[in-house]
């Protein structure tokens, strides 16, 4: 296999597994621009497309020259108009290659992710999707030999990835009540509700010896979104040193009491919510008090936690990764810019222009995802030292925000912040999430604007967090 068809091999590879492993869908296209630039680099595959303009340019004026009758000037350009298109076929499969990684969307549905803003048949689609995506890395960790950790690591997290059952089993003979309880969980995520009360009647009746029950154990609809990695653990010190100059502090954010409270709620429902209707499409949609009264045990009845669970019980959130959002619960450690909540926010800042913006402020949130998808890995590589497999930069989370916001920093200003994620609306169309109006709640004030949306008053605050952070399921 020649250089040029191994590079095109990896490259295609790569585009689809940033379809699927959305979470690294930046690195996957990183990588992809790396090996493509050898052969088709970005101001090339733009000048495909100031090719074909002067194409047509060319056509107008041949055009023009037969009305005048001047053959010498017609044959002329139309030989040059020959030559160039003959060099646009050539570059056809160039061209849509170039496509698929220079135009690539910033954001993409992770197609495992629990909840009914994916397709109908997603559930059925998904065994497909998972095995395409085991044998796309170990074909690329062959491929490209320098990144096959990388990729043998990701290939074996896609093959712990369980699958959901296409149906509930009656009861067997052997069948324990931690199958069972799976089975609810597979039930209460699909919507089955018939399955899910018969199997609900059977584990109210099940009788147990105490001696089998472990006290303080993990509910098993919890298991398979338990993050294995620490999110907790400290910055490397070189790369705090180095965040400094760019205006990053280190901040280890407390456990989020409230989430922890109602996290087993909100998982329980995690498949049932649906998109919001066109209709609530207002600015201040998500203050409404939550509607979960039924769900809320009585002692948890709390304000916080009441609006808390409403949000993400009746909306479908996901985060700048594609996967849906729900805040994890434990303590955390980041990298979080620490600029006051003031006019001096409009400051100049090494790390806005490393990501290419020109102001902090008026800023659409596609602009901000797509400096972050360009240049996000190489700050953190080459400024920072930190591996892009490891950690990413985004848009500081809501959930960082409020708990890094308790001692009095944030949610006073009468200004949004661009916050990472997106509200999903009816039609699978995304508003990007933003908050922290003093004068609406503050700290809990999270509300959706469009994408484009570039109006003053809405500032960006970036953070640096480890990339578990972003995957929802685990198995």
């Amino acid at each position: 296999m020649s250089k040029d068809a191994n590079i095109f091999k990896i490259v295609g590879l790569l585009v689809e597994a940033a379809n699927t492993d959305t979470v690294y869908r930046d690195v996957h296209l990183r990588r992809a621009r790396e090996l493509l630039g050898s052969t088709l680099n970005e101001s090339a595959y733009r000048a495909i497309g100031s090719t074909e303009k002067e194409i047509d340019d060319l056509v107008r004026r041949s055009r023009s020259a037969v009305l005048q009758r001047d053959w010498a000037q017609t044959a002329e350009l139309s030989g040059q108009i020959d030559s160039m298109r003959q060099r646009l076929a050539k570059m056809g499969k160039l061209s849509n290659v170039g496509k698929e990684v220079y135009e690539a969307e910033t954001v993409v549905f992770e197609p495992f992710s629990p909840g009914k803003h994916l397709a109908a048949n997603a559930q059925a689609s998904q065994a497909g999707q998972r095995t395409q995506a085991i044998d796309g890395f170990a074909s690329l960790a062959k491929l490209d030999a320098g990144a096959s950790a990388f990729y043998e690591k990701r290939r074996s997290y896609f093959s712990g990835l369980e699958l959901k059952s296409a149906a509930v089993s009656q009861k067997g003979a052997k069948r324990d009540r931690a199958q069972a309880e799976k089975l609810a969980m597979e039930a209460a995520e699909r919507g089955d509700t018939a399955a899910l009360q018969r199997l609900a009647k059977e584990l109210r009746d099940w009788k147990e010896s105490e001696a089998a029950v472990t006290p303080g154990s993990a509910p098993v609809m919890l298991n398979r979104y338990e993050c294995p990695v620490d999110l907790a653990a400290p910055f490397p010190a070189q790369a705090i040193e180095r965040a400094r100059e760019l205006g990053f502090v280190g901040a280890r954010t407390a456990p989020y009491a409230e989430f922890a409270k109602v996290r087993e709620v909100i998982y329980t429902h995690v498949d049932q919510p649906v998109p919001s209707n066109p209709d609530m499409e207002r600015e201040g949609v998500l203050r409404a008090r939550a509607m979960a009264e039924k769900e809320l045990p009585t002692g948890l009845d709390t304000e916080e936690s009441r609006v808390l669970a409403g949000q993400f019980i009746q909306q479908i959130f996901i985060n700048s990764g594609g996967v849906r959002y729900l805040p994890p619960p434990g303590a955390e450690t980041v990298l979080l810019e620490d600029f006051a909540e003031n006019e001096s926010a409009d400051a100049p800042s090494k790390l806005l222009t490393a990501l290419k913006l020109s102001k902090r402020s008026g800023l659409s949130r596609t602009e901000i995802e797509s400096s972050l998808m360009r240049f996000g890995s190489d700050i953190l590589a080459n400024t920072l030292g930190l591996d892009p497999a490891e950690y990413r930069l985004i848009c500081i989370p809501y959930d960082v925000y409020v708990r890094a916001g308790r001692d009095g920093r944030f949610g006073k200003w009468h200004h949004w912040t661009h916050f990472d994620g997106y509200q999903v609306m009816a039609g699978n169309r995304l508003r990007a999430l933003v908050g922290g109006d003093g004068r609406f709640g503050g700290l809990y004030d999270l509300v959706s604007i469009s994408p484009s949306d570039a109006r003053d008053g809405v500032y960006a605050r970036f953070a640096v967090v480890r990339r578990a952070r972003m995957t929802l399921r685990w198995r």
